[in-house]
């Protein structure tokens, strides 16, 4: 539950963040039918348009050299390289006059409060671009100072050679407003992404984002006039937090992108996210809490895992605020819901609500100790797996005592999984059992168990360990071992994840042969890597930057299994 706790709290701050970004640009979306209104084609001698702000959003896309090469790999890593071949020949016949080692881009201020985006294309010679075009725009038409227009649907487009570049916009006197050198603020983006988009929240208004805030806040209100039931209150509550943290962003956040990068040379697949509040606010302080700390679980981060998590970071008094005021609202649900399952005697809810309420009070004093520090590994070998995880707690006997009063409450019953208490020491941490049989019917989980599943627990006086199956207690006594040791090493990130095909699937096949899994190893064992997948979170100045790392063995496994389906499909008629 704590560890749950501990990544919903950055994962929904993440989603208001996405939210808001996506609500925004709605908005301003929503602008442009009234701004295109105000852009008929003006005369030459007429005033310029009014001055524009810094870009709202900025979007970038690769170079063609860039994107063909990236779109070759990932083709061929899925295993239809004729599409890759496609994009070559087409790019080839439709961007003659494109620079193709330059990125293109979009800038869009606000000019009298509306969005006009300017396109800025690498070309020496739009005229050649644009003579490629003249089937679905039509001839194009030069004005006096060699501003060309042309008609694309209903709407007219002007565009402008400025040295190596062609600016186009909706209206005439926004080309006056591109920047003199494009590569100045494209390059970057467009060098490290295929496609990246960036979103400067303060280059809105005040009072388009007030305004927004205003609609968000009416839908909200209307929406919970309609909510009935016993949870309605409870659910109010929740909505309304999810409200005000959604207000804060949209009015705190000062810059929020996202890149996707295809890196042929580095054959993986790159998306970064990262957002930064405004300083001085009280999200940027919420942000500025949150650093990495030295882990007592950092062996966790290891070679030869399957899979691993580990996070290590402080918590500001912030995010404790926010993060009780969610848990409080959420157990009233939690209560309300399992008053309604009929399985359940009222007993039963008050002991279920009693124990819920134990476990958040124990992570929300841990959370008051001002960190989280935990890991959980997994290790896989020809029909041997090991999993073992550990954690900091603020009270590992109260963690103990929560067990103990689980088991109390289930004696008796038929079903219910057998405790054994304070069966051992190891270095400070108290052993314990957990035993469950496992029902004939599951087969699946009898091969990899056997017909009994024993979780051995270990808790410490500020520390929890659990371990699946008996195979995994070395693993974590490995694990007390190293939060024994002196000189822990500070983590380099928040946190971290990572997950490893072919270990996995060869543990799979060895407990039982698939022909789907055996296709997925194979494509593997040819890879560079073994199928890897890798979340990275790290802090930055007021904010939080994410990395997602997919590696070419993972897509080529992916590839694999996706043809044999489709040709299985044939091959039964199901096409």
């Amino acid at each position: 539950m704590r560890r749950l706790l501990t990544h919903i709290t950055p994962l929904r701050r993440f989603t208001m963040f996405t939210l808001a970004a996506t609500l925004t640009l709605t908005s301003l979306g929503g602008a442009v039918g009234h701004a295109q209104e105000k852009l008929a084609p003006v005369p030459s001698d007429s005033q310029p348009a009014d001055q524009t702000t810094e870009p709202v959003v900025i979007v970038t896309l690769g170079s063609l050299n860039q994107l063909t090469q990236d779109i070759n790999y990932i083709t061929d890593a899925f295993g239809v390289p004729q599409f890759g071949g496609t994009f070559e020949i087409m790019s080839g016949m439709f961007a003659r006059g494109i620079d193709r080692d330059l990125p293109v881009g979009v800038l869009v201020p606000l000019v009298d409060g509306a969005p006009e985006p300017i396109a800025m294309l690498p070309t020496s010679d739009v005229k050649q671009v644009l003579k490629q075009l003249e089937a679905q725009t039509g001839p194009v038409d030069e004005l006096d100072d060699g501003t060309l227009v042309i008609n694309v649907g209903a709407n007219v487009v002007f565009i402008r050679q400025v040295g190596n570049w062609a600016i186009v916009a909706r209206n005439r006197n926004v080309l006056d407003q591109a920047p003199a050198d494009p590569t100045a603020i494209i390059s970057a983006m467009g060098t490290d992404y295929d496609l990246a988009i960036r979103l400067d929240l303060q280059q809105i208004p005040a009072q388009v984002r007030d305004a927004l805030i205003g609609q968000l806040r009416q839908g909200f209100n209307q929406a919970m006039q309609q909510q009935g039931g016993p949870d309605a209150d409870q659910a109010r509550q929740m909505a309304e937090q999810s409200m005000d943290q959604l207000e804060q962003v949209v009015s705190q956040t000062d810059d929020l992108m996202i890149g996707l990068n295809i890196d042929g040379s580095n054959r993986e697949i790159v998306l970064d996210a990262s957002f930064t509040a405004v300083p001085g606010t009280e999200l940027a302080t919420v942000y500025q809490g949150q650093k990495p700390i030295p882990s007592s679980y950092s062996m966790v981060i290891r070679d030869d895992a399957a899979g691993y998590l580990h996070a290590a970071s402080s918590i500001s008094p912030e995010t404790l605020k926010q993060a009780k005021a969610g848990i409080e609202n959420a157990l009233k649900m939690a209560g309300s819901a399992l008053g309604q399952i009929d399985e359940l005697s009222e007993a039963d809810v008050e002991d279920a609500t009693d124990m819920i309420k134990r476990i958040t009070d124990l992570t929300l004093k841990s959370y008051e100790d001002g960190k989280v520090d935990m890991g959980a590994v997994l290790l896989t070998d020809a029909n041997v797996m090991q999993f073992a995880l550990g954690t900091y707690v603020a009270d590992g006997a109260e963690a103990a005592s929560i067990v103990k009063d689980i088991a109390n409450k289930l004696e008796g019953r038929g079903d219910a999984p057998r405790f054994e208490f304070d069966r051992d020491t190891y270095k400070g941490v108290v052993l314990h059992l957990i035993e469950a049989d496992i029902p004939a019917d599951a087969d699946e989980l009898r091969k990899v168990f056997g017909e009994t599943v024993r979780v051995h627990l270990g808790t410490g006086e500020k520390s929890l360990y659990a371990a699946l199956g008996d195979a995994s207690v070395p693993l974590m006594m490995e694990m007390i071992d190293s939060a024994a040791g002196d000189n822990q090493p500070t983590a380099k990130h928040l946190a971290q994840f990572e997950l490893n095909m072919m270990p996995i699937l060869q543990f799979a096949q060895s407990i039982e042969s698939n022909d789907a899994i055996l296709t997925m190893i194979d494509s593997l064992s040819r890879a560079s890597d073994a199928g890897t997948l890798r979340v990275l979170s790290s802090a930055i100045d007021n904010g939080q930057s994410t990395r997602i790392v997919i590696r070419d063995g993972m897509l080529r496994a992916i590839g694999a299994a996706y043809r044999q389906a489709q040709q299985k499909k044939m091959q039964e008629g199901n096409f």
